[in-house]
């Protein structure tokens, strides 16, 4: 969820002056240590809680601008500004009708300034001071935001146990609803608490081994009724408390925990409407297959509109750069932290050769993901849209000139090159995010037999061909590629915008010149990339249902 677009500092820690955004669902920052990445989520700290770390209050005598920090200056100023845009699910109640009206628009910034001599902020709405009555009204805004500061150095199993009361809350306000007061409330108590972290269960026991069983610490008599909430993972007969797994493990629990915690829906935890989380390397301590499944998880957590639940994240893993919708390059230059938010492989590009993270073969990004790899990039434009129209969020479409750099123009000799080159790596990727290829109509039987042959059958690796079955009946042979599975919409559209350039056969079929093929595909383009309708799926779809059986290991079952 974007709630957060645009956050501005000055004069905090490391940071004279900056303005990032915009934001995303999961915006991740990658810098070097010391860069100054995690100074923002301090900034952001202040703003909500005025704590810059969990037990220190924002000192502007200590936390004022490093590189000024001993300048004799008459007036220190921090400033923090954060714009915000409402989503249409954000509701305030009828008491809180003043602080509507005073926000007035869905889209605003609120800014705070802390100097020497005051004990309070500053308050500004749009850049206008606000007077103490008006302050009372943001706060009231602001206090309908869950906000979490999660450290690197913390231990994960604190904020567990410092969590227990609301983690405790939410069970019992889903078992009140069906509890009986007699013995066997606390087999509903059991029951209910199962249901309740099924997918941390699921989570845990899929990214660990040994573990076949996650369940909470629950009382089981009326004596236990006063309890702090844990966790026991089990081996086969035998358990163990959460305190005797590892660090990793900890971690993991730590994040599924507080996403229960911050995102029931059970009371709608009370009258908080969103929740934003800043956490410091969420990877730490992970091997490289937990982290994979952290980084989706996060990006799972935020990109989903039920949840309201906007995350924030540095890192030194190209892992979670790869899952983040938003990514921010940190550098430090001249005493001062600048902050580059740009396109994400550019991003991961340029930390790689900074020695943030690690290169990693472009054919092994989202691992956890199966990756559909086509032709062009009008066809990523149109299959990638298709996907997320037909519900799926979890399927990644690439093309050459992504994978391999805007330079490279493509074309299917240079991508099975690409492909055979790529074996080694195609084949270290997990069975269940396998590398989908998929090639336009028009392609030749014997082509389509030497991408085939590229890798073994029992490999990660499957080819596909566009079929005739699922063209546009109304355009001739003459529209060459994804084109010929366009609707009617785009392909009058297109033809508008290119001055009226097609022509008919003696079957009324649609046909094209060789002359405009050129433009006309740039013009489909353009519409494509406004946006394309689910009714615009009325040919295509059958074979993109296809490629998303395939994804699922389902098998190929359209007839070429």
């Amino acid at each position: 969820m974007k709630l957060i677009t645009q956050i501005e500092v000055d004069d905090f820690r490391s940071i004279k002056k900056c303005t990032i955004g915009p934001m995303g669902d999961l915006t991740a920052f990658a810098g070097l240590n010391n860069s100054g990445k995690s100074n923002v989520l301090r900034a952001l700290n202040a703003f909500f809680t005025e704590y810059t770390d969990p037990e220190d209050l924002i000192d502007v005598d200590a936390d004022y601008f490093r590189h000024d920090l001993k300048k004799r200056k008459k007036k220190k100023i921090i400033r923090v500004g954060v714009t915000f845009d409402l989503p249409s699910t954000f509701n305030f109640s009828k008491k809180l009708e003043q602080v509507r009206k005073l926000l007035k628009d869905s889209s605003f910034k609120v800014t705070k300034e802390w100097a020497r001599d005051s004990w309070t902020p500053t308050y500004y709405l749009n850049d206008q001071k606000l007077e103490p009555d008006k302050i009372q009204h943001v706060n009231q805004f602001l206090g309908l935001i869950s906000f979490r500061y999660i450290p690197n150095r913390v231990l994960p199993l604190n904020i567990v146990a410092s969590e227990h009361r609301a983690l405790r809350d939410v069970l019992v306000r889903r078992l009140a609803r069906s509890a009986k007061v007699h013995s066997a409330m606390f087999e509903e108590i059991k029951t209910k608490s199962a249901a309740l972290i099924q997918n941390i269960a699921e989570h845990i026991k899929g990214s660990c081994d040994g573990v076949d069983e996650v369940r909470l610490a629950t009382p089981i008599s009326w004596q236990d009724m006063v309890f702090a909430f844990g966790y026991r993972l089990g081996t086969g007969a035998v358990e163990f408390e959460d305190t005797l797994q590892g660090s990793g493990i900890q971690s993991l629990l730590m994040l599924e925990t507080l996403a229960l915690i911050d995102t029931d829906r059970s009371q709608s935890f009370g009258w908080k409407q969103a929740a934003v989380w800043a956490v410091e390397e969420p990877e730490s301590s992970l091997h490289t297959s937990l982290e994979a499944r952290v980084a989706s998880y996060l990006s799972e957590l935020a990109s989903d509109p039920q949840r309201k639940l906007q995350i924030l994240s540095t890192t030194h893993s190209d892992i979670v750069l790869q899952y983040a919708d938003q990514t921010v390059l940190v550098s430090m230059s001249k005493g001062s932290s600048h902050f580059e938010a740009g396109d994400k492989r550019k991003v991961i590009q340029r930390a790689s050769e900074a020695g943030v993270t690690r290169w990693v073969h472009p054919i092994l990004t989202y691992p956890l993901s199966p990756l559909v790899i086509v032709e062009g990039k009008y066809d990523y434009e149109f299959v990638s849209q298709a996907l997320r129209l037909l519900g799926e969020r979890n399927i990644v479409v690439s093309f050459l000139g992504d994978l391999e750099g805007q330079g490279i123009t493509g074309g299917r000799d240079k991508l099975r090159q690409y492909l055979k080159a790529s074996v080694r790596a195609i084949r270290t990727r997990v069975k269940d995010a396998p590398v989908i290829v998929v090639l336009d109509w028009e392609t030749p039987q014997k082509v389509l037999a030497e991408f085939q042959s590229i890798m073994n059958s029992d490999d990660p690796f499957r080819v596909l061909k566009w079929p005739e079955s699922t063209v546009n009946p109304c355009l001739s042979r003459a529209f060459k590629g994804l084109e010929r599975h366009l609707p009617d919409r785009i392909i009058c559209e297109a033809d508008k915008r290119s001055g009226s350039v097609l022509g008919t056969t003696a079957d009324d079929k649609y046909t094209i010149s060789s002359d405009d093929r050129g433009d006309f595909k740039r013009k489909a383009y353009e519409v494509v990339h406004e946006g394309i309708l689910k009714a615009d799926l009325i040919h295509a779809e059958p074979f993109i249902q296809c490629i998303i059986k395939e994804c699922r290991g389902s098998g190929y079952n359209v007839l070429l």
